[in-house]
């Protein structure tokens, strides 16, 4: 029955996108790892069927959005008040590396000057 979970697995990552962006902090890659550590040997790996089968059906509800699905919202909006976009740029590897070559800053006041809308 390992193979058939390990098959169920291999199916879900061909879903998961991966953010290159963010490089080796990116959640797909991070699942992909410690899936593959509890299978060890492929199919052929000895696993807890009961364990396994409720972390596939919580990975397939995070994959398939859902929640995001369920509780549609009328408006996109977080607390910084910036779009996705902005967001991703701003967490991106190449924006964490300019953040260190900035300083002494306080990680907040960079973040909120990157985030900063412009000024008109």
């Amino acid at each position: 029955m390992a193979a058939s979970r390990y098959r169920n697995f291999l199916h879900l990552f061909e879903q998961w996108p991966l953010d290159k962006s963010i490089g080796n902090r990116d959640l797909g890659l991070l699942i992909r790892k410690r899936i593959l550590e509890k299978f060890p040997k492929g199919e052929a790996s000895t696993i807890n069927e009961a364990e396994c089968d409720v972390t596939y059906v919580s990975l397939q509800k995070l994959v398939n959005d859902l929640s995001r699905k369920r509780w549609a919202r009328a408006v996109d909006s977080n607390a910084t008040g910036s779009t996705y976009n902005d967001l991703n740029s701003a967490l991106s590897e190449q924006s964490l590396k300019e953040f260190e070559n900035e300083g002494n800053k306080k990680l907040f006041i960079k973040l909120k000057e990157k985030l900063r809308p412009p000024r008109s």
